[in-house]
């Protein structure tokens, strides 16, 4: 090229900026502080402070726990592994309450008295009359007259216990939902007593094994007795700390069952008292409490409206409700005085007798209930924190006083930028509650069903609705399991299929109209699960829509003879990576839920597979040597597929009406066996069903052949009748007494109906 004589300046082109076709949600999170959904912003990058009210252990944890926890957890997990935040996650156990108290000092009385107990005596009886009139009395006596009086209770409790037999005849019942939990303890106590006294007067055995028998039985009346008798006596720290200890440990189990990630930092109130003594003298200084009698009370009137303060941020329609407020004192706080205002509630009460106690201040006593939570937080988290959660039951009193006093503290307007509520679990739409019976412990859920089908449950209801825990809901949630783990090995079969093909070529590509099609929908799935998780962490939504694709993948499978492979790959993928995200799967699987194989060594993996194959080769050679028929041959293949390979977490799937080569599935063994089981279950209903209608059609059969004419004299009625008409039907009764009128009719159409099948 020739020169010109000017240096020429080469550039590349102009580059464009790209535009996004599509708004990308930002998150937003329902916030109680505003039920609103408002823009999530951390105060610190990428960095959210969280802490969640724990639980009060003492006793064991129920699904009302797990719905709470395990929604936590999610929501958590969402943020942490979607949204890629830094949580620091702080929760508590309260391990000094008067639930635990009372707890405690009642276990151990009772555990005393059944020590010292050898036999049935006069002394003991009397003691556990004294306990069932007294329990009667406190708890019934206002349903009927008859049993105020606790001497009285005893004559006159067989009468109220047959009128109670029908709880709607009750007057009152609808007022007091433990009522029926309260008859249960009085009927089983009042059984208990009958079968001593009976003992006492030479009826039965009076030795140790019938004195515990008796206790056991009215153990539910005796406790309250003992304690309100020997409570104040119950001293010992030990005594309330292990009753904690060992529901806490209890929780930790069920939390791992369930799959719950564990917090970053565990706090619990007995660790924290000077801290928390510390925190209330800061409130008295600010003005915002005083003390009363040995007590310390947080002062509601000088706050609200004071410094730009404001009482009950989360529920201000509450805030002059007695009945949260006194709840919220608890059963042993309830008999402090010296409050200025009813609204004012403890940060520190006197201890009384029978009570755990610290020095302070103020006296011997021990922490409120609400100050825990704002002293533990604030020593972990500061004096703001992002993101603080619990029940929607903790709400008012428990939050908003957490909120008040921590303000109060700090002398700021904000201590919490969200609040966060999941919603109420029910059983069958009735509130969980022992005395409705309907009480479902975390153990006994698991006993039914997978941890892994209760978090699918949590994930298709949104997390601050009410979930209504029933049957019907289980069931569409195993159907639902069952359509994603049918679909991941489905896509594992026809990967293992094509990695032996996948470097053959037929001279034409794969990716075809039906393939971007498919890849579109999954595009579109995962921008309308990213909206879902934006908007508010709407689990629901997410899980239909990753519903959605595996139904499109899987009418694309049933219309294709090759489907493309790494596309289904990449479906299953993406859904699977989301499942790891809610805590349905574990780190380490590609594909599925996982199998749960522990990690044993290539000759303890590979062996029961050896054996199986063995055996059913030296099945099938036995039944060639013996020239078998074709049919056992077959029945042979069956008892592979349904039994042997069962076992093992192997599906053979058959093709082409049997006919073509079956598709080899790896699957979950105990979800394999459960579905095995129940196929069983139902073939054997199905055969009881059918030997019964068998029998009846026999008995039919027998019952026609009697004379119409002799039947009255024979078989159930033998003996019965004295005079028959002349058509065998009876006229007077053994005792020769004319029959009445209904009687007889009754008895006329039996024996028109016996005339038919003659």
């Amino acid at each position: 090229m020739a020169a010109t004589g000017e240096s020429t300046k080469v550039k590349q082109p102009d580059w464009h900026q790209p535009v996004n076709a599509q708004e990308v949600p930002a998150l937003r999170l329902l916030n109680s502080l505003t039920k609103t959904k408002t823009p999530l912003v951390p105060r610190t990058g990428k960095k959210l402070t969280w802490y969640n009210c724990g639980p009060t252990v003492y006793d064991v944890s129920h699904m009302g726990h797990a719905r709470l926890y395990v929604t936590i957890d999610i929501m958590r997990r969402v943020l942490e592994d979607y949204f890629n935040y830094d949580i620091q996650f702080v929760m508590n156990i309260t391990d000094i309450d008067d639930k635990i108290i009372l707890r405690a000092r009642q276990n151990h009385l009772f555990e005393q008295l059944k020590g010292r107990t050898t036999a049935i005596t006069g002394e003991l009886v009397a003691q556990v009359d004294d306990a069932f009139g007294s329990f009667v009395a406190q708890k019934l006596g206002r349903f009927d007259a008859s049993l105020a009086d606790a001497s009285a209770v005893w004559a006159a409790w067989p009468a109220f216990a047959e009128k109670a037999a029908n709880i709607d005849a009750v007057p009152g019942a609808v007022d007091d939902p433990k009522l029926p939990m309260h008859l249960s303890a009085a009927k089983a106590a009042y059984a208990a007593m009958a079968s001593a006294k009976a003992a006492l007067n030479g009826g039965s055995a009076v030795d140790a094994a019938a004195a515990q028998q008796l206790l056991e039985g009215a153990r539910d009346v005796v406790m309250p007795w003992l304690d309100a008798q020997q409570g104040h006596a119950v001293t010992r720290p030990e005594i309330f700390r292990e009753l904690a200890a060992y529901w806490e440990g209890e929780y930790m189990k069920d939390m791992a069952a369930l799959n719950v990630r564990p917090c970053n930092v565990l706090t619990r109130v007995s660790e924290y008292v000077p801290e928390i003594v510390r925190y209330v003298e800061g409130i008295i200084q600010n003005g915002y409490a005083y003390e009363a009698e040995g007590s310390v009370y947080f002062d509601t009137r000088s706050f609200d409206g004071q410094r730009g303060h404001h009482y009950a941020k989360l529920a201000p329609w509450s805030a002059g409700s007695t009945s949260l407020l006194e709840e919220g004192e608890g059963s042993l706080g309830a008999k402090l005085s010296g409050k200025r205002n009813p609204a004012d509630f403890a940060l520190w009460k006197r201890s009384k007798p029978g009570e755990p106690a610290w020095d302070s201040p103020w006296g011997s006593g021990r922490p409120g209930w609400h100050i825990e939570c704002s002293v533990m937080a604030s020593e972990v988290l500061g004096s703001c924190m992002d993101i603080h959660s619990g029940g929607i039951d903790l709400a008012f009193p428990h939050h908003d006083n957490e909120l008040a006093q921590s303000e109060a503290y700090h002398e700021c307007q904000q201590w919490v930028n969200y609040f966060v509520h999941p919603g109420h679990l029910h059983i069958e739409g009735q509130k969980m509650s022992k005395s409705l019976k309907n009480f479902i412990s975390i153990r006994e859920a698991l006993e039914k069903y997978t941890a892994r089908q209760l978090r699918l449950c949590f994930l298709m209801q949104q997390w601050d609705s009410p979930l209504d825990f029933k049957a019907s809901t289980m069931d569409y949630i195993i159907g639902t399991e069952k359509t994603f783990n049918n679909f991941f090995t489905n896509v594992s079969a026809y990967i293992e299929e094509w990695k032996a093909v996948a470097l053959k070529s037929s001279g034409q590509h794969q990716y075809r109209e039906a393939e971007k099609e498919l890849m579109q929908s999954l595009a579109d799935t995962q921008a309308k699960v990213h909206a879902a998780l934006c908007d508010s962490i709407d689990t629901p939504t997410a899980m239909r829509e990753l519903l959605d694709i595996v139904n499109r993948a899987n009418i694309y499978l049933g219309a294709q003879s090759t489907p493309y492979v790494p596309l289904l790959e990449n479906i299953a993928q993406y859904i699977t990576k989301m499942f790891k995200v809610f805590g349905l799967v574990n780190d380490g699987v590609d594909i599925g839920f996982g199998r749960g194989v522990g990690d044993g060594g290539e000759g303890d993996t590979v062996m029961p597979y050896l054996r199986v194959l063995s055996q059913f080769r030296d099945n099938v050679r036995e039944l060639a040597r013996g020239k078998a028929d074709h049919k056992q041959l077959l029945e042979l293949c069956d008892r592979l597929r349904d039994e042997e390979l069962v076992e093992l977490g192997v599906m053979l799937d058959d093709r082409e009406g049997g006919r073509g080569k079956a598709l080899v599935k790896l699957v979950d063994r105990e979800e394999l066996i459960r579905e095995r089981d129940e196929k069983r279950r139902k073939q054997a209903k199905k055969l009881a069903q059918a030997a019964e209608k068998e029998r009846k059609r026999l008995e039919r059969l027998a019952l026609g052949r009697q004379k119409p004419e002799e039947m009255f004299k024979v078989g159930e009625y033998a003996g019965q009748f004295a005079l028959y008409d002349d058509k065998g039907i009876p006229t007077h009764d053994h005792e020769n007494v004319e029959l009445a009128k209904s009687r007889r009719k009754k008895l006329q159409k039996e024996w028109d109906a016996q005339t038919k099948r003659h």
